[in-house]
């Protein structure tokens, strides 16, 4: 894949473009690689239309970038440990409500993965689309004061936010909780972040994960953590993705947050791998 050019073509104003000229069936020269990085830093996600690659072919893209997180709690494609296996018969299934607001993968772990790529194996006709929020505008969009506020501020985020009152309370509800909160304890991370490679602030919390903002009282943090939600869900903040067989997104985990429509109502099947990076606190 010598002499590779790629070309892009951008699909919001704020964030999002599409990669056209490269075949992933091919493994990455450096100057492909430098081309795509250089193309996921600027546009913070990128995707690609109609490409028909293996799940071996999809690790070693992913490979390219960095080592692969093997996910705590979700299934993996058999046989590939790397590959996170996402199936739904229709977008009323219950545990896909966990993907169902903003939020950046991995978030209430000590340290956040650089970088995932998704693509679309079996997708519904209509509907499933995924959408993106560029968390570097999400910041720069607040007033002055506003900045001067979430600035020195640091929320916690904790997955066992995601267990509902009647998964507690059905038998094993309870030790499943324990068990979950024990492999990820809840960790602080800085409400304004800069990117280790842009150098750029963002803002940094997850709808699905953050619960509260250190040293604040009940009160002040939640009246402040719904306030920067809206911020989030700021229609000119985002870009939307339709799902096609083969297509894959890729995106700068750091920087965005995403959030999965749930409007189909056939089967979509999804394989992800997720690329570690270095500490991002």
């Amino acid at each position: 894949m010598s002499d590779t050019q790629i070309r892009l073509r951008p699909i919001s104003g704020s964030l999002g473009a599409i990669i056209e000229g490269v075949d992933l069936r091919e493994p990455l020269d450096d100057q492909a690689y430098a081309e795509i990085k250089q193309a996921l830093l600027d546009n913070l996600v990128i995707f690609f239309r109609d490409q028909d690659i293996t799940p071996d072919q999809q690790i070693d893209f992913g490979k390219r970038f960095g080592d692969l997180h093997i996910h705590p709690f979700i299934p993996n494609l058999e046989g590939h440990p790397e590959i996170i296996r996402l199936y739904a018969e229709t977008g009323t299934k219950e545990m896909l409500r966990l993907a169902n607001s903003w939020h950046e993968d991995l978030s209430y772990t000590d340290d956040p993965p650089l970088a995932a790529i998704l693509r679309g194996v079996q997708v519904p006709l209509r509907g499933g689309d995924t959408m993106w929020v560029n968390l570097y505008k999400a910041y720069d969009t607040l007033s002055d004061k506003m900045k001067a506020i979430v600035e020195d501020l640091s929320a916690w985020h904790d997955v066992t936010k995601t267990y509902r009152r009647q998964e507690l309370q059905r038998k094993g509800g309870a030790e499943q909780y324990w068990g979950t909160f024990q492999k990820t304890p809840p960790t602080l991370h800085p409400i304004v972040k800069t990117h280790p490679e842009t150098g750029k602030k963002l803002l940094y919390l997850s709808e699905l994960t953050t619960t509260h903002i250190e040293g604040l009282n009940e009160h002040e943090s939640d009246a402040l953590l719904q306030m920067l939600f809206r911020h989030m869900d700021w229609k000119e903040l985002h870009c939307r993705f339709y799902w096609e067989p083969n297509s894959i997104a890729m995106w700068d985990n750091r920087c965005t947050a995403h959030y999965a429509v749930r409007d189909y109502t056939e089967p979509r099947e999804m394989h992800r791998v997720t690329v570690l990076g270095e500490n991002f606190r």
